[in-house]
């Protein structure tokens, strides 16, 4: 008894809620039957329907610096209250759900992206979106969309940069005499806690209300500030420059006569330079103004350049006090035979040798070079990370 009991009570309740059913389907028909979609709440009255707007961002998915744009992923939730869709007391449903075939017949916001380039709504494996009709008349609209928006960028201090990327929303159709955007007063805007991204690091989001007086159409504006990660470019710019800059001062120890292997070493350390200059730009619009990695590979290339020019000082310096013959190998010394006038009485030859000593000059502007070139590189790069690495305010 007691399990036909229990069969008995199941079936009662799976008829009630077949019942329930039918009646909100009924409701709902008889509801929109003569609601018309076209026509915004509050049409026949002197105030405005007011939507409030919320975002959560589920990921950024690029941020490019040739475009100027970036690309998001994000739910788009707007409420509003329309007195025609009211049921209080009617049916005991708190809100009703309503299918995405069914939300043609409701009214929504013309809401759209003024600095949008391209956008789409999901579709799979259904339309994502969703609408609610609340009991007192308050709708809850709900929808996910991928947009691509417009995003100036000011590059004066890349890779060591802040870039603020907005978006504009605006309504396309109705004055603010009829729809009126605002933000939702509690959390109007929210971040995906698990979002990463492998450039940029968000750290902090400013909403506004962008409606100008001389423009008839209600404006929301949300700013997204990003802080560049500087990680990459010290690993693949920064430190191989740093290297490339100390790997030219080998110069200065090698020996003034080695002049293959200074010039080679020269040469070689400037068309990296070079090489690695035109790589950086490679992935930058090309703007008109001066960035910061072209301040820091111009410097490093003019430093790998003034160690070659260092050595033909040298060299110059050498050869001028360098007699026009074979050197001996053996005492480091340099030969000369003199003329005929300057033969001794006897016959005999005198010989006059030049010896390490008369390469003093050369080899002080070697040492001097060992000094200087370091210290006047340490001084740039404070100068130069203290400059850029002060954020703007």
């Amino acid at each position: 008894m007691t399990i036909q009991y229990k069969v008995f009570d199941d079936g009662i309740a799976l008829y009630r809620e077949q019942c329930a059913k039918e009646t909100q389907q009924d409701f709902v028909q008889a509801l929109l039957h003569e609601y018309d979609s076209r026509i915004p709440p509050n049409f026949e009255k002197d105030y405005p329907c007011e939507v409030n707007v919320s975002l959560f961002i589920d990921s950024i998915d690029s941020i490019d610096e040739q475009k100027m744009d970036f690309t998001l992923s994000t739910f788009i939730t707007q409420e509003w209250k329309d007195t025609r869709l009211m049921f209080r007391n009617l049916i005991p449903a708190e809100y009703l759900e309503l299918d995405s075939r069914l939300m043609e017949n409701v009214w929504v916001p013309d809401l759209y992206f003024r600095n949008e380039k391209q956008a789409y709504f999901h579709t799979v494996t259904i339309p994502n979106k969703m609408l609610h009709i609340y009991k007192d008349g308050s709708v809850r609209y709900r929808s996910r969309v991928t947009l691509t928006a417009s995003c100036p960028m000011k590059l004066h201090k890349y890779p060591m940069d802040r870039q603020t990327c907005s978006l504009i929303i605006q309504s396309f159709a109705f004055s603010t005499n009829r729809v009126v955007f605002r933000w939702r007063e509690k959390d109007p805007v929210k971040l995906n806690p698990r979002l990463e991204l492998p450039q940029f690091t968000p750290y902090d989001l400013k909403t506004e209300n962008c409606t100008d007086i001389t423009e008839d159409n209600t404006c929301l504006r949300l700013d997204v500030y990003l802080e560049r990660n500087i990680g990459f470019y010290m690993i693949q710019t920064y430190i191989p420059s740093v290297l490339i800059v100390m790997l030219s001062w080998l110069s200065f120890w090698l020996n003034v006569d080695a002049v293959p292997a200074r010039i080679s070493l020269g040469i070689l350390t400037v068309l990296t330079m070079t090489t690695q200059r035109s790589m950086s730009n490679t992935a930058l619009p090309r703007v008109s103004y001066v960035k910061a990695i072209d301040v820091w590979m111009a410097v490093c290339l003019c430093f790998v350049f003034a160690a070659l020019l260092e050595y033909a000082c040298v060299n110059v310096l050498a050869r001028n006090q360098k007699a026009p013959f074979p050197r001996d190998s053996i005492n480091d010394t340099y030969h000369s035979i003199p003329s005929p006038k300057n033969r001794s009485n006897d016959g005999g030859v005198h010989v006059y040798s030049k010896t390490a000593e008369d390469f003093s000059h050369a080899r002080n502007l070697d040492i001097l070079s060992r000094i200087v070139f370091p210290v006047i590189f340490i001084l740039f790069c404070g100068v130069y990370w203290s400059c850029y690495l002060i954020p703007d305010i």
